[in-house]
């Protein structure tokens, strides 16, 4: 299942094992392995900023696997020990200073950071203006979905630390202004009202970030900006950043009064855990990195007559990122990035293992199968705190039905808008286009033990390469986009075979076969009720392996359906000549399972 995205979507995914809860269903702009979700929302225009479209999220499913931990060989994965565990219900504010650092130890996997300051998880409002209408889950993926992608083959990213972390002050001053630079910016305005560019501040934040360069980025940041900025950057840290880049959202309202003005912007990084599109691929990034950005707000105290300024006030623009509310801790491998909060470091280091080999395993499937894989490295966050978990990429509104107990989730990302001073290296884009995806597991996916997950984490990176191989989607609804995910799950199941006998999704199929099978493909209505949802994902599964049957390409015929938003009968027609008849379809899923 696939989650919210910034402008894009989520997959979110139900339990493993067992039917779902009633009344569960997916989110649009989610990719959970659970009953569909619902439509992606379309993101409420909240004046003066620009409408930010609503990205759905993947569902997760549950898989089975050996259990384990895995690294690579010669080097162990980079992990982070920070502050101690809150309590839903404890949250409380940044403070204006940092706590006291934590010393940060060697772990099974390897590679100690620096140490950290240790920040409590901030408590952030919930956002105000018109609530957003939801949309089915994959369908509306990539379109209304946010998407996440992983890092090229790189070796493990090396953390800098650009300087001392700024001391915060007690708020913003009542001036807060730049130091002049060399090039006299950092003046006061000539009139106290006037139109915000930007241009300069921009630049100068970009320059920064392209360089992890943290003593100049903090001489634009004041104030009640200074905790959550600090917070965000000690997290990419942890996450082996090697670059950001940030963004006005085009089309607001530029107009300051009294030197002050609120903007809608993107904040975003290249991550161990990012996709950097290899050179030789035939993708439209090929060559080029993403930076998976977050929406927020920023108060700007305007110098330069408009074009410069300092942030004096931060905050996350709808939903939060699990980077902006704690302190991460992270496990970093050849193929995974896993991350979660510092209380839950024994439950990071207990999945770290699986999900390196699920990572591992997809990619080399792709490898296989097409000759590169646009992902070579995937994000994912999990927790057993199901308050956190429903924290991540959500507002309050999709955290209804069985959403909010859904097994995990695949949240498509934003990219940043083309800006001064970003990195050229950094593809930017709009809000049709998306940044790959970030897997999160809940409580729901740990329930059955690190098998289950391991199929859950599976289907989710499926998603996750899947929307990094088409940027720009079509929307061609769950059969399509939950299909695929559950094909590649259950050959991951039983060793390249779809569907064996004793697999789940096996079992799962012949038991559909048994008590539902009209012959008719799955449709998107088939996502919506409890009752269908099961057989939903398993039926469109077999549209797949059907037409691999035929000799289709499979690999192309779901990047087209995504490219297109075409159903599966129609894709096939697109690549070639060899259709894929429902009545054939029929005949071959009864005799096979039946």
């Amino acid at each position: 299942m696939t989650g919210p995205v910034p402008p894009h979507g989520q997959w979110p995914e139900q339990q493993g094992a067992g039917p779902p809860p009633s009344g569960q269903q997916g989110q649009q702009g989610q990719f959970p392995q659970q009953p569909q979700q619902p439509p992606f929302p379309a993101q409420p225009q909240q004046p003066p900023f620009p409408a930010q479209p609503q990205q759905p999220p993947f569902p997760a499913q549950g898989q089975y696997a050996p259990q384990g931990q895995y690294a690579p060989q010669g080097q162990q994965p980079q992990q982070l020990q920070f502050p101690a565990h809150q309590h839903a219900g404890q949250q409380g504010h940044l403070p204006h200073q940092p706590g006291p650092y934590a010393q940060a130890r060697p772990g099974p996997y390897g590679y100690s950071y620096q140490q950290m300051p240790a920040y409590p998880a901030p408590s952030f409002p919930q956002p105000t203006g018109p609530g957003r209408s939801r949309v089915p889950a994959w369908m509306w993926v990539l379109g209304s979905l946010l998407v996440v992608a992983v890092v090229a083959v790189w070796g493990l990213a090396a953390l800098r630390d650009g300087g001392p972390i700024p001391t915060p002050g007690p708020g913003p001053t009542a001036q807060p202004t730049a130091a002049p630079t060399a090039d006299d910016r950092g003046q006061p305005n000539t009139s106290a009202d006037g139109q915000f560019t930007g241009t300069y501040l921009v630049e100068q934040l970009n320059t920064a970030l392209a360089n992890t360069d943290r003593e100049t980025f903090f001489r634009y940041v004041d104030g009640d900006a200074l905790a959550p900025l600090n917070l965000w950057w000690d997290n990419m840290e942890v996450l082996g950043w090697t670059e950001g880049a940030f963004s006005l959202v085009p089309n607001q309202d530029h107009a300051y009064s009294a030197d002050s003005v609120e903007q809608a912007v993107t904040l975003g990084a290249v991550t161990a855990g990012s996709p950097a599109i290899p050179a030789d691929s035939d993708h439209p990034d090929a060559g080029k990195s993403y930076a998976p950005s977050n929406f927020y707000v920023a108060t700007i105290h305007v110098t330069d007559d408009g074009e410069s300024g300092v942030l004096t006030g931060w905050a996350p623009r709808s939903t939060s990122a699990p980077w902006d509310l704690a302190p991460l801790y992270a496990v970093i491998s050849e193929h995974a990035v896993m991350a979660g909060y510092a209380d839950e470091k024994a439950l990071v280091d207990s999945v770290a293992g699986v999900v390196e080999e699920s990572a591992a395993w997809v990619i080399s499937t792709y490898e296989d199968e097409t000759g590169v894989a646009n992902a070579q490295r995937f994000l994912t966050f999990v927790t057993e705190d199901a308050s956190r978990f429903n924290q991540w990429f959500l507002e309050g509104a999709q955290n209804q039905g069985w959403v909010s107990d859904r097994a995990g989730t695949m949240f498509p990302q934003s990219r940043p808008f083309a800006s001064p001073g970003i990195a050229p290296d950094i593809a930017t884009g709009g809000y049709d286009t998306t940044a790959g995806g970030v897997l999160t597991i809940g409580p729901n996916g740990l329930l059955y033990g690190l098998a289950d997950t391991q199929d859950t984490i599976t289907h989710e990176f499926i998603h996750a390469i899947h929307t990094t191989n088409v940027p720009r989607a079509g929307y061609p609804g769950s059969p399509v986009m939950e299909g695929w995910a559950t094909y590649n799950e259950s050959l991951f199941q039983s060793d390249g075979r779809f569907a064996s006998r004793y697999s789940l999704t096996g079992r799962t199929l012949r038991g559909c076969v048994d008590s539902q099978f009209d012959g008719d493909f799955p449709t998107q209505e088939d996502f919506v009720a409890v009752e269908t949802v099961d057989c939903a994902y398993s039926l469109s599964s077999a549209v797949y392996a059907f037409a691999d049957s035929l000799g289709i390409d499979v690999y192309e015929l779901a990047d087209v359906a995504l490219e297109t938003g075409d159903d599966l009968p129609d894709a096939a027609l697109e690549i070639g000549d060899t259709p894929i008849d429902e009545a054939g379809w029929a005949e071959w899923v009864q005799s096979t399972f039946g």
